[in-house]
């Protein structure tokens, strides 16, 4: 059975993330390390400023000595954004030996209140109280830290109410960072030093695109062999700017940008758009000039839609210190990639998952990119394949196990292997991922569908398509919901940077006119029982707030399943008459 392994040793590894701070703070001193918008322009804080803020931080919350980790005050739960107080917390929290636990701070009360009763903390740092009132008693702890600009009051009633909640104790970030004194700053000093490779340092949820979300037990470990092995691959250069607004509870933002940024020397700046303005996301483009950027493919499709709009604002974001973008979560379409290459943008893909620390793979830096392939296993990581063709990884950025699940951290390891749940072949240009393993179902003849390869092909062909979901189990064919892009829809052509052939369509029911042709395009690629026989343009704008997408925008199919139940079972009975009013057909048997 072929396997791929880096012929690149991985060599030594900094023990843990308090180690890495420290050594930064001695070796870049006055470089910049973070910088946020703050009502005006962007305040910097340097090497200096925040390793000191760090240690401050764990001199007057944090327990004097390491704690047992299966005890819930060794536990520390995050539920904000992304910002300078919240990177303090939690660099204090995982430097000194404790895990922090990071939480979508988007989630409902309900979902909320399940994972932090489950995590057990033993303590929770926010910039949210309101909405930890709304909380259940039974998840909050006795003692909450509040990241806050300035003002250090608490409503009264609000305060009643979380009292009454069993909270016990309320901090405010600023009154802690504006204490003068650091007690014992040696001994914190020792102690982050102290902290071994195999010691517990996050515990981070899994997105939850087929389950409840899992909590993945990470190591300083894991996350510092994944540091040194893209050290080794991309050799970083001390002072980068980085623009991060991936959310840090996720793999992603938390774990690959954010600990990349830090363990190279570089500068993080927080982009306050969240990803979603690409208006204010290109402003500050254009005030930081990163020179490395990561994202997920709608966003880089909402950013090129934004250039294509108005070209004007390609010179911002193209402009010549940006060394390369990456991309992750799922294929970026081939129309995105083609504006990148015309401006001699490197876009490096990479592949992994939470329970992989993340990366397990990355593609080169050419310009040329194969739209499914990943690339190579990163120095460390070695994978193969198992059963059905599912992608099995060992390395040392592989979790210990599920956080007080058993059999299912049992479950996903086979003699040693993890196993990802990810399908993919292993060829010359290294891995292509065809779907996951879950979502694959059988026609009515018994032939096998990896639906993902099927929406990956047309939502990449067709740029005015934002998701694409394919179902059909018992079906003769596979059928196809297709959401619109509705910023590009609303441009008017893109200039010389669009070099595609296609016409602006005018509205949603010219568009299923193109996208037909787009499909029985992409029918000849695939076998002949991968064919889709009808699709639908639905007339409707997914959302993370709704859980159709998780929060890297990723498709949650079995909430699309469920959410769109009545447009599925009318394309499976060929009972048009039944969808709704606001959808365009595509019946593709009479092409």
């Amino acid at each position: 059975m072929r396997g791929l392994k880096s012929p690149q040793s991985l060599g030594q590894i900094t023990p843990g993330i308090g180690t890495m701070l420290l050594d930064n703070r001695d070796r870049y001193g006055d470089l910049n390390a973070f910088a946020e918008r703050q009502g005006g322009p962007c305040r910097h804080w340097s090497w200096q400023q925040m390793v000191t803020d760090i240690l401050r931080f764990a001199s007057l919350v944090l327990p004097e000595d390491a704690l047992h980790e299966d005890t819930p005050d060794n536990r520390v739960a995050f539920v904000s954004a992304n910002g300078y107080q919240r990177l303090v917390a939690e660099m204090a929290v995982m430097g000194t030996g404790m895990a922090a636990v990071p939480v979508f701070a988007g989630y409902a009360p309900d979902m909320m209140s399940d994972l932090l009763a489950f995590a057990d903390v033993g303590m929770l740092v926010t910039d949210n109280l309101e909405k930890m009132a709304l909380l259940r008693a039974d998840c909050l702890p006795s003692r909450i830290v509040v990241m806050n600009a300035g003002s250090t009051t608490c409503d009264p009633e609000l305060l009643q109410k979380l009292t009454g909640l069993g909270v016990a104790s309320i901090t405010f970030m600023h009154d802690l960072l504006a204490e003068e004194e650091i007690r014992d700053s040696a001994g914190v000093e020792q102690r982050m030093r102290s902290v071994a490779p195999d010691r517990l340092a996050m515990i981070m949820f899994t997105s939850g695109t087929s389950s409840t979300p899992k909590g993945v037990q990470l190591t300083h470990g894991n996350l510092m062999s994944q540091q040194k092995a893209i050290e080794i691959l991309w050799k970083p250069e001390s002072g980068m700017r980085f623009l991060c607004y991936l959310p840090w509870h996720h793999s992603f933002g938390g774990l690959f940008e954010r600990l990349f940024a830090l363990h190279s020397g570089g500068c993080l700046a927080i982009d306050d758009s969240g990803g979603k303005d690409a208006g204010r996301l290109l402003q500050n483009f254009n005030e930081v000039k990163p020179n490395v950027y990561f994202s997920v493919p709608k966003v880089y499709q909402e950013i090129v839609t934004r250039i294509l709009a108005e070209p004007e604002l390609g010179d911002s974001f193209f402009h010549a210190g940006l060394k390369f973008v990456f991309t992750a979560a799922a294929p970026l379409p081939i129309s995105t990639s083609e504006i990148f290459k015309h401006k001699g943008v490197p876009v490096v893909e990479g592949w992994g998952l939470t329970e992989t620390s993340p990366c397990c793979t990355l593609t080169g830096f050419s310009l040329e990119r194969t739209p499914g392939v990943v690339g190579f296993p990163i120095p460390g990581v070695e994978l193969k394949l198992g059963e059905e063709n599912e992608i099995l990884v060992k390395g040392p950025n592989v979790m210990r196990g599920y956080f007080r699940q058993p059999e299912a951290s049992a479950g996903v390891f086979s003699d040693g292997w993890f196993r990802t749940g990810d399908v993919g072949t292993i060829g010359d240009e290294g891995v292509r991922i065809i779907s996951r393993l879950d979502r694959m179902f059988k026609l009515g003849n018994g032939e096998k569908v990896f639906p993902a390869r099927i929406e990956d092909r047309i939502a990449g062909r067709c740029k005015f398509i934002k998701y694409a979901y394919v179902f059909g189990s018992g079906q003769k064919n596979p059928s196809l919901l297709a959401f619109p892009n509705y910023e590009l829809l609303s441009a008017d052509g893109g200039g010389e940077l669009d070099r595609s052939d296609c016409v602006y369509p005018g509205c949603l029911g010219d568009l299923a006119g193109c996208l037909a042709e787009c499909i029985e395009a992409e029918q000849k690629v695939g076998a002949a029982f991968e064919r889709v026989d009808a699709a639908v343009v639905v007339d409707t704008e997914l959302t993370v707030e709704a859980n159709q997408l998780t929060p890297s925008f990723k498709l949650i199919p079995r909430k699309i399943a469920e959410d769109f139940g009545e447009h599925i079972r009318a394309l499976q009975h060929r009972q048009m008459d039944e969808l709704p009013d606001d959808v365009y057909v595509i019946d593709m048997e009479k092409k």
